[in-house]
């Protein structure tokens, strides 16, 4: 991805992704603008049914669709992939941050395909019902790159040993492993009733790399 994908637009973003021979793009089902000629698209479940189940959880499709360049060595197809909403997008490398990240329902765009999707449960039964993600996150594991995308301004906070960072529900796109995720209720009478967060907001709590949206889809629709 790092020579091969292109992030175009502005308030809009949209990915490219330059492909060749034998090279395969595994993407959100729906997601495509545009394939040129010699790309393949295969939908599958990408594993059998548990595989979709797991993606389902997770609030990505059932189906997947794996992109292929079958054209003849020196040549290259691309395809291209646009958001269901207004998005920024951006590229991370698992490696990079222990192997493993966790986003919110919905966050991945696309990934290479040795990325495995996983179900990350919440680890409380009040963090997943009032924390705004819901009870089932997206672990990506693996090596390789994955794309996601967020809604408004995209912002990257990084957290030291026990620093804590809270955050409106809903703002959260992704973080790396080690991060502790849980929920804090909202201080003073006041701010619960009018200051328009509920009674909780999600904590966030270090060592790791956090990703922020300034736009939401819910705050949109």
């Amino acid at each position: 991805f790092d020579i091969s994908s292109k992030i175009e637009g502005n308030e809009s973003q949209i990915l490219t992704v330059s492909l060749g021979p034998g090279e395969v793009l595994r993407a959100e089902s729906g997601a495509m603008m545009y394939m040129t000629a010699g790309v393949e698209m295969n939908t599958t479940t990408g594993g059998g049914v548990s595989a979709g189940f797991k993606r389902f959880l997770t609030g990505q499709n059932v189906f997947i669709s794996d992109y292929t360049y079958t054209g003849a060595e020196g040549t290259r197809g691309v395809v291209a992939l646009g958001t269901d909403f207004r998005s920024k997008i951006v590229r991370l490398n698992v490696g990079d941050y222990g192997g493993k990240l966790v986003c919110q329902k919905g966050a991945l765009l696309c990934a290479s395909h040795t990325i495995e999707i996983e179900v990350e449960v919440t680890k409380s039964f009040s963090a997943g019902f009032f924390g705004g993600e819901g009870f089932v996150l997206q672990a990506l594991t693996g090596e390789g790159d994955v794309i996601v995308k967020a809604g408004g301004t995209l912002i990257r906070r990084d957290l030291g040993e026990g620093e804590k960072l809270r955050i409106s529900s809903g703002c959260l796109v992704a973080f790396s492993y080690g991060i502790d995720y849980d929920i804090e209720q909202m201080k003073g009478f006041k701010n619960v009733v009018f200051g328009g967060e509920g009674l909780f907001v999600t904590t966030l709590t270090g060592p790791g790399v956090a990703w922020l949206q300034g736009q939401p889809a819910d705050r949109m629709i």
